[in-house]
C-alpha cells in the first residue's frame, strides 16, 4: 500500500537458447509462472505457511501458535510485520489501480494499521496472478514470512560438457533473502550426496543460481532427482527429475549441424561407455584409426605424430579415467628406482600466432593406482582437451602426451579389443565434435 510514492520491485529470468562446452541449451519449457489465470471453481484449502506454498481466495492459512508476516512489499508502507495467531481466511481479491498493488483481502481482520489483506506490487495491471506464495522467511518476528508472487522452484535444466558430464537444476527466484536457506538433495546415481547448496554459475552469459549432478559416462541413462528445501523443512518445496539421455532428446538441434553432431556424439560415447563397463552390447561407431594413428604435424624433415605418446612404453604407460570427471593417469618405471611422490605437470597450447603457450607447472602426487602400482593423475580434462599436449615432470623427466595418446595405443595394436577399440573411437568423434562446436 503506497503512504507516498509507490515503486514496483520486479524480477526477470532470462534464458537463452543456445550453449555448450559450456553448456547445453536451458530447456525452458518448465519455467516456473506466477501470473497464471485464476481457476474459478479451484477447491479452498486450509494450508500451513511454509516457502513455496501458494494461497488463493478462498483458502485458509493455518496457524499455529505466534506468526509473523511481511504483509506489504511496498517500502513506503514501513515495517510491516504483522503477528497473526489464528487462522485467516483469504475473503476476496483486488488488482489496486490506486496502490498499484494485488491485494488478497483477509475480511474484516486487519493485519497492520490499514492492512485488511496481503499486499503484493503488480506486474501486469492486465494479469490477474492465480494467487501470492510465501517466498521465504520461517515466520518468527526476525524472520518473517515474505509474500510474493514467485516461489523457489526449479526453473530449468541443462548438461555441462566440461571436465565433467554435470546436470544442472536450475532455481529462481533466488535472491539475498533466500540464497542462504535453499538447498538442493540428489536421489539416484550421482556422485554427489547430501544437501548442496546452490552455486551461482554463469551459462551462455546469465547468471543462474543451481545445484549440480556429476554423472559418470557409463550412467548417463540414469534418471536423477533433486529435491529442493528450504531452511529446516524435510519437506521439498519442489522437485524435478531427469537423465542425461532424456536431456538429449529434448535438444533442438535442427539450426545447428555441429549442435546436432555433439549430442549424437555425447549419447555414442555414453552408449559405448555402458557396454564397455557394463560387459554390454557394442553400438557400431565409426573406424578413425588413420585419423588417430597418421594424423601428423609436419616440421621440416621432421613428422611429429598428433596423438603419439612421447615416450616409449618401457618408459610410462597411460591410462584413461572415465568416471564423472575425465582424468588420466600416468604410470612412470622411473618411479620404480626413485620412489618420489611429486611431479608437476603442464598445458602446451598454441595463440592465434601459432606461438606455444605454456601453462604455470600444477603440482601431483603418487597415489596407489591399477593392480597397487603407484601413478600420478592429470585431473579435469575437458573434451575439447583430449587432443591437447600435457607434460608431466618427474624427476628431470618430461613426459609429453595428450590424453588420446590412450586411443593411438589401442589402435595401433592390432589385436586390440572390440570394446577399446570402439571406445577409442567414440571419444574421438566426442573431441571432435565437442571442438567443432566451440570453435
Amino acid at each position: 500500500m503506497r503512504k507516498h510514492c509507490g515503486w514496483k520491485k520486479t524480477a526477470a529470468f532470462l534464458m537463452s537458447a543456445a550453449l555448450v562446452t559450456g553448456a547445453m541449451p536451458v530447456n525452458a519449457g518448465g519455467l516456473f509462472n506466477g501470473n497464471s489465470a485464476i481457476v474459478a471453481n479451484a477447491a479452498s484449502e486450509s494450508k500451513k505457511p511454509e516457502v513455496g506454498t501458494l494461497f488463493k481466495v478462498g483458502d485458509t492459512i493455518a496457524i499455529t501458535g505466534e506468526t509473523w508476516f511481511v504483509v506489504d512489499d511496498d517500502l513506503n508502507s514501513g515495517d510491516s510485520r504483522a503477528k497473526v495467531e489464528s487462522d485467516i481466511a483469504i475473503t476476496g481479491y483486488e488488482s489496486s489501480d490506486t496502490d498499484n498493488q494485488y491485494i488478497w483481502k483477509t475480511g474484516d481482520v486487519e493485519l497492520y494499521t490499514l492492512h485488511k489483506g496481503f499486499y503484493v506490487t503488480r506486474e501486469d495491471s492486465y494479469v490477474d496472478p492465480e494467487g501470492f506464495y510465501i517466498t521465504s522467511g520461517s515466520g518468527t518476528y526476525e524472520d518473517p514470512f515474505i509474500i510474493g508472487l514467485k516461489a523457489p522452484k526449479f526453473s530449468g535444466k541443462n548438461i555441462t560438457l566440461d571436465s565433467d558430464i554435470g546436470m544442472n537444476f536450475i532455481v529462481n527466484p533466488v535472491s539475498d533473502a533466500n540464497i542462504d536457506d535453499l538447498k538442493v538433495k540428489f536421489s539416484g546415481d550421482c556422485d554427489e550426496t547430501g544437501l548442496q547448496q546452490l552455486e551461482l554459475k554463469t551459462i551462455n552469459g546469465i547468471e543462474v543460481y543451481c545445484a549440480t549432478a556429476n554423472v559418470a559416462t557409463n550412467k548417463m541413462d540414469r534418471v536423477i532427482t533433486a529435491d529442493l528445501y528450504y531452511g529446516d523443512s524435510e519437506t521439498p518445496i519442489d522437485t524435478l527429475s531427469f537423465s542425461v539421455n532424456e536431456y538429449l532428446d529434448t535438444v533442438d538441434t535442427s539450426s545447428s549441424p555441429k549442435l546436432k553432431a555433439l549430442v549424437e556424439a555425447t549419447r555414442q560415447y555414453g552408449k559405448v561407455s555402458t557396454a564397455y563397463f557394463g560387459n554390454g552390447e557394442l553400438p557400431k561407431v565409426n573406424d578413425h584409426k588413420n585419423d588417430i594413428v597418421n594424423a601428423a604435424y609436419k616440421f621440416g624433415d621432421y613428422t611429429i605424430y598428433k596423438f603419439k605418446p612421447g615416450f616409449e612404453s618401457s618408459d610410462a604407460i597411460i591410462s584413461l579415467v572415465l568416471n564423472s570427471k575425465i582424468s588420466v593417469r600416468l604410470y612412470t618405471a622411473k618411479y620404480e628406482q626413485s620412489g618420489h611422490d611429486v611431479a608437476a605437470y603442464d598445458i602446451w597450447t598454441f595463440d592465434e600466432n601459432n606461438k606455444l603457450q605454456i601453462s604455470p607447472f600444477e603440482e601431483i602426487y603418487a597415489f596407489d593406482g591399477a593392480n597397487g602400482k603407484k601413478c600420478f593423475e592429470v585431473p579435469n580434462i575437458k573434451p575439447t582437451q583430449l587432443g591437447t599436449t600435457f607434460n608431466v615432470n618427474y624427476q628431470g623427466t618430461d613426459y609429453l602426451f595428450t590424453p588420446l595418446a590412450w586411443a593411438y595405443r589401442v589402435l595401433s595394436h592390432e589385436a586390440a579389443p572390440e570394446k577399446d577399440v570402439a571406445l577409442a573411437n567414440a571419444l574421438y568423434e566426442y573431441y571432435i565434435a565437442a571442438t567443432d562446436y566451440v570453435g
